[in-house]
């Protein structure tokens, strides 16, 4: 016969027990928050890679559907894409600030390098005027964080080793 005191008969956790499990469960919050964190810079300098890359491909895209130069500045902040629209109709394929029309303005949140590509433009064909690469500057190891822009082509890539490695 047992009493109710008796310790065999109780249910319930000791306060070493309780402590133990928060102790673990608080350990995997911490590594469970800090690579979040990493995977959500690697796609936030993915996301921002992709979003370059398609306004410039955009901007290469709409200069041979409509006949004009396409103008692309790029800063350590973001860039700019301008369509030649003066002189109408047509534009005269010169860089004009305060009269072509202005088509994107991207603040980035990381630092651009722009390998010399700083200021260059698409002509009536779609041919770049300079070639070089772009990359991001991060601490993150994204599978894209680069562009190369050649006269006739735009791809995206990993940075490594100071190259760009296509994908």
């Amino acid at each position: 016969m047992t009493h109710q005191g008796d310790k065999k008969d109780r249910g319930g956790f000791t306060l070493i027990e309780i402590l133990i499990a928060v102790a673990i469960v608080g350990i995997l919050t911490v590594l469970a928050v800090s690579s979040f964190q990493g995977f959500n810079e690697k796609y936030r300098v993915e996301g921002e890679t992709k979003q370059m890359f398609s306004d410039l491909m955009d901007a290469r895209g709409r200069a041979m559907q409509r006949n004009r130069a396409f103008f692309v500045q790029i800063n350590a902040n973001g860039y700019t894409t301008y369509e030649d629209t003066s002189p109408s109709p047509d534009g005269n394929g010169v860089f004009d600030i305060a009269a072509d029309t202005l088509v994107a303005n991207v603040t980035i949140r990381r630092t651009i390098n722009n390998g010399g590509l700083s200021n260059f433009r698409f002509n009536r064909n779609g041919i770049a005027s300079a070639t070089g690469t772009i990359w991001l500057t991060s601490t993150a190891q994204p599978d894209y964080d680069c562009i190369t822009v050649q006269a006739t082509r735009i791809k995206m890539g990993q940075y490594n080793a100071g190259t760009c490695v296509e994908k």
